[in-house]
C-alpha cells in the first residue's frame, strides 16, 4: 500500500509557477489521495514528502495541519499519518426516508439510543412550526443515532400529540423500531415533503456531552419541519451533526424547470 501511495503522489507535480501556496496544492494532492484510498493506508513522512515535492517542513505540516483539524488524517509520534474512517455521505437533504434505511442501504450498521421521551406543552417555536396553539400538546423525543457505535447526530423531535392520536407513540420501542416506519404503518401518518433550513452551530455542553467531541467544536445543525398531504406540519426535529464524520448532498434544479 505504502509503494501504491508514493507512486499515486509522485504522479503528480506542485508548480511552483503560479500563484496558488505551495502548502495548498500538497493539500489538494493528499486530500485526492485519501478520497480513494485504503482508510488503513498510511501517508508518507513528512520527510519523504520535502523530498520527493522539494519542499520546506513547514510546507508540509501546514497541509498535514489542515487535513487533520478537518478530519481527514490522524498524526501519532512514532506510528506516522493515518486516514481516518471516511466522513458518512448523508443524502438526508434530498431524500425523505428514514435515518435506518439510509444507513442500511449504505452497508453501515445504525443503532438508536432514547435520551428521553415525554408529553409537553410546546416552546413557542414548536407551536410556530407545528400550527399549535399554547394550549396543545407535543411529544418530544430525544434521540442520539450512531454508526458503528460512533455517534453520529443527536436529533430532537417534536410531533403533535392529538395528530392520529400520535402521543401513543411514546410508548412504542423506539431504539429498535424507525420512527418514520411506525407513523406510517401504526399511526396512518405519511409524511409527504419538508423544508429543512441548515447552518453551522458549536456544541455546548449537552451536544458534547451525547456526541464525544469538545465544547465549541463546530456542529451541522439541520432544522426541519415535516408536512403530510394536506401540508399540514407533522413533525418538527433540530438535529445537530457532528462535523467530523458527516457530509452532506444537495441537488438543485433550475427554477424555470420545475
Amino acid at each position: 500500500m505504502r509503494a501504491i501511495l508514493d507512486d499515486a503522489i509522485l504522479k503528480k507535480k506542485i508548480n511552483k509557477n503560479i500563484p496558488i501556496p505551495l502548502y495548498y496544492q500538497l493539500k489538494e494532492l493528499l486530500l485526492e489521495y485519501i478520497e480513494n484510498s485504503d482508510e488503513d493506508a498510511v501517508l508518507p513522512t513528512e520527510t519523504t514528502l520535502c523530498s520527493i515535492h522539494n519542499i520546506s517542513r513547514s510546507t508540509v505540516r501546514q497541509a498535514l495541519g489542515e487535513l487533520t483539524a478537518e478530519g481527514y488524517i490522524t498524526r501519532k509520534k512514532g506510528k506516522g499519518t493515518a486516514i481516518l474512517p471516511r466522513k458518512i455521505k448523508q443524502d438526508f437533504l434530498v431524500i425523505l426516508e428514514s435515518f435506518n434505511d439510509e444507513m442500511q442501504e449504505k452497508g453501515l450498521k445504525p443503532t438508536t439510543e432514547v435520551i428521553s421521551k415525554s408529553i409537553m406543552v410546546p416552546y413557542l417555536s414548536v407551536q410556530k412550526a407545528l400550527n399549535l396553539s399554547s394550549e396543545d400538546e407535543v411529544i418530544q423525543l430525544v434521540r442520539m443515532r450512531s454508526i458503528n457505535e460512533i455517534p453520529l447526530v443527536l436529533v430532537t423531535t417534536y410531533l403533535p400529540a392529538d395528530y392520529h392520536n400520535l402521543r401513543k407513540i411514546i410508548h412504542e420501542d423506539l431504539e429498535h423500531k424507525s420512527m418514520y416506519n411506525l407513523l406510517e404503518t401504526k399511526y396512518d401518518t405519511f409524511i409527504i415533503s419538508c423544508r429543512r433550513m441548515l447552518e453551522i452551530r458549536l456544541a455546548g455542553d449537552f451536544e458534547a456531552q451525547h456526541l464525544k467531541v469538545e465544547k465549541g467544536a463546530p456542529l451541522q445543525y439541520i432544522e426541519t419541519v415535516s408536512t403530510d398531504a394536506d401540508r399540514q406540519p407533522i413533525e418538527f426535529s433540530k438535529a445537530f451533526y457532528r462535523g467530523d464524520n458527516n457530509k452532506f448532498f444537495i441537488e438543485t434544479i433550475k427554477r424555470s424547470m420545475v
